[in-house]
């Protein structure tokens, strides 16, 4: 018997002795904080258009097409006017100016995701081929991984009226009687502030990033679908670090209230956000702002 429990707490010696104790303290495992956080990367395609093009319906057609199926979590599509054909506007010429410079100009002239690729013309003459180009090349930017998380909501903001709009209140007020105390409450009109964020989720600095934003009008027809109509100025970041986060505010020239009532017709208005390289004009992420 005694030699039983000799071997048995030999045993239990020796195993503890090759096993370096590990099997009575517990494993700790380390943790990389720094590996890169895995964010779906959107695609922005901006199509330059112009009325009269014969060769842009063909383009648009295809890239509507695409943008119902991939939806605006994947891939985003803006159509910018040029050349004063009544959809223009002096931001979407100069837009298209900074990316084309000297080079050749034309319509239609696709950008996806900024410089990152550029398809000019058609493809070919046949519907079919186009929209299987467009494709392949929008999965192809999809599976590019994101170095950027980008975040971004809208935040009512109530302003007071312009002064001549007071002034005008105050006499209809005046005229009903209903300004007792000679006292007008000042009337509050629902602007939306654009709030949101950039980190850096990559594990290099990232630098000549600017963010920017697109408002777009939906127009019943094609070439109208996403048509832009604002868009501001860039805002120019610092380098930014691994791990490091940039606010940003950005206040839209065009209202933004869900419903706008223009001429007795509503009229659904766009929002989109992106971050944009100034120098290679490559566009690192997107998103469409609910």
């Amino acid at each position: 018997m005694k030699e039983k429990i000799f071997i048995f707490i030999f045993l239990i010696i020796f195993l503890l002795t090759i096993s370096g104790n590990n099997m009575l303290i517990p494993q700790v495992f380390a943790q990389n904080n720094h590996s890169p956080k895995n964010v779906p990367r959107t695609v922005l395609v901006e199509l330059f258009v112009q009325e009269g093009c014969l060769t842009c319906p063909t383009a648009e057609f295809c890239l509507e097409d695409l943008a119902w199926e991939y939806g605006t979590s994947k891939f985003i599509l803006v159509q910018e006017h040029l050349w004063g054909d009544g959809y223009d506007t002096p931001e979407t010429n100069a837009r298209y100016n900074w990316y084309v410079g000297d080079g050749k100009k034309g319509t239609p002239d696709v950008f996806i995701n900024g410089l990152t690729k550029r398809l000019q013309g058609l493809f070919c003459d046949c519907i079919e081929g186009n929209y299987e180009c467009y494709k392949d090349v929008i999965d192809k930017e999809l599976t590019r991984p994101s170095l950027l998380e980008l975040t971004a909501v809208r935040t009512p903001h109530s302003n007071p009226l312009p002064q001549e709009e007071r002034e005008d209140n105050q006499g209809v007020e005046e005229a009903k009687g209903e300004d007792k105390e000679g006292e007008l409450t000042e009337e509050k009109v629902l602007n939306i502030i654009i709030e949101g964020t950039v980190k850096n989720i990559s594990e290099i600095p990232l630098k000549d990033l600017a963010v920017c934003g697109m408002v777009g009008r939906e127009g019943d027809e094609s070439g109208l679908y996403n048509y832009i109509q604002d868009i501001s100025p860039f805002q120019n970041m610092p380098t930014l670090l691994p791990g490091k986060t940039f606010n940003f505010e950005y206040i839209p020239e065009i209202s933004l209230a869900p419903k706008s009532e223009i001429n007795g017709e509503e009229e659904i208005l766009h929002l989109v956000i992106f971050v944009q390289n100034t120098e290679t004009k490559e566009i690192l992420q997107v998103l469409y702002v609910e």
